[in-house]
């Protein structure tokens, strides 16, 4: 079996300042290009004058066992059971 890396992006979370209607905050996750590598990056524009733009970098391995391990098992098609 083969494996491949990461590959995209997706946007996760957009604040927008109600009086302009612009965002000013946002959270994505984008695969590196050679695949090795998910980033978390987080851009804040919040206050006026100030960017800031933070990345975190983590293996689609890592992701992977950390959402099995966190987050919540849904039923589904796929899913068999005993019996």
């Amino acid at each position: 079996m083969r494996t491949q890396g990461a590959s995209g992006g997706m946007v996760l979370l957009v604040e927008v300042n109600a009086d302009t209607a612009s965002a000013h905050r946002t959270l994505r996750l984008e695969a590196t290009p050679d695949g090795k590598s998910v980033l978390l990056i987080d851009r804040d524009e919040r206050k006026p004058g100030i960017h800031r733009e933070v990345r975190y970098e983590i293996t689609p391995a890592e992701l992977i066992a950390t959402i099995r391990a966190h987050g919540a098992e849904l039923p589904g098609e796929g899913h068999q059971t005993a019996g």
